[in-house]
């Protein structure tokens, strides 16, 4: 990934000590220990390779969290990196292998470390794509694989990883309510006992997606059924309050 040209500069001629601007992109590596690289030849580099087993040592926390969680459906194994494409940044399109972005781990991890507010995205994110490779590790294939992992996110954090699975997440948030669940707040990824309350709705889900695997008469009947009633839903609002639809209040006739 080209990010452009930047100077290198001195700050005194006799200390050793020089500085790289980096590119506003990188601000998330700021504090990263760097190990210096200088390849000789016709055109000598200069390389920074970055010190990021934190971020790696947090996917394989994350992925434990998810081990306890769906331990009730079967063993998802141990955190295996060729499950997953590992990237700097968080990728705007991904094929096959769900992606893991370090720079989302280190913006969670500056978070959990009191350098930054909340970053419900980043963690959703690194959640989502770490139980799309769950559940495929609990036969679950392609796109419902995918509103699998976004729904076991949202139940979490309480937001979405934006995969576009709507009626997949609805329906498994209300499994998991009316078995008596809750959503849990964020930060609960890190808390065991979260985790091990959540098994048996977990379950729950689980058996809903597999259902719609091996019946996709029973998927298409249920997905059509949400979405005729999401329509009448936004019909009824949009004739009951126009002025919130439209983002204005009436004004009235002079």
């Amino acid at each position: 990934m080209y990010l452009g040209t930047r100077r290198v500069r001195s700050a005194g001629r006799t200390t050793g000590s020089i500085e790289v601007t980096l590119p506003t992109l990188l601000a998330g590596l700021e504090g990263i220990e760097c190990r210096l690289v200088l390849r000789d030849g016709s055109r000598p580099e200069i390389v920074l390779q970055p010190d990021l087993s934190s971020a790696q040592s947090l996917f394989r926390t994350l992925w434990q969290q998810l081990r306890l969680g769906l331990s009730d459906i079967d063993d998802i194994g141990d955190f295996s990196p060729a499950d997953f494409t590992v990237t700097l940044f968080p990728p705007s399109h991904w094929q096959e292998r769900p992606p893991l972005a370090y720079a989302d781990a280190l913006t969670i991890l500056q978070q959990r470390n009191g350098q930054k507010g909340d970053a419900p995205e980043a963690l959703t994110r690194l959640l989502a794509f770490l139980a799309v490779a769950a559940g495929q590790h609990l036969d679950l294939k392609a796109s419902l694989a995918i509103a699998f992992g976004d729904a076991i996110a949202y139940l979490i954090t309480g937001y979405s990883a934006g995969l576009g699975t709507d009626f997949e997440r609805g329906m498994a948030h209300r499994t998991f309510r009316e078995a008596g669940g809750q959503i849990l707040p964020l930060g609960y990824p890190f808390d065991d006992q979260a985790w091990q309350l959540a098994r048996p709705r977990f379950r729950l889900v689980h058996q809903q997606f597999r259902l719609w695997q091996e019946n996709p008469q029973v998927y298409s009947a249920d997905r059509d059924k949400w979405y005729r009633a999401f329509r009448l839903e936004m019909g009824a609002q949009m004739f009951s309050t126009p002025a919130l639809v439209f983002g204005a209040s009436v004004a009235p006739l002079q």
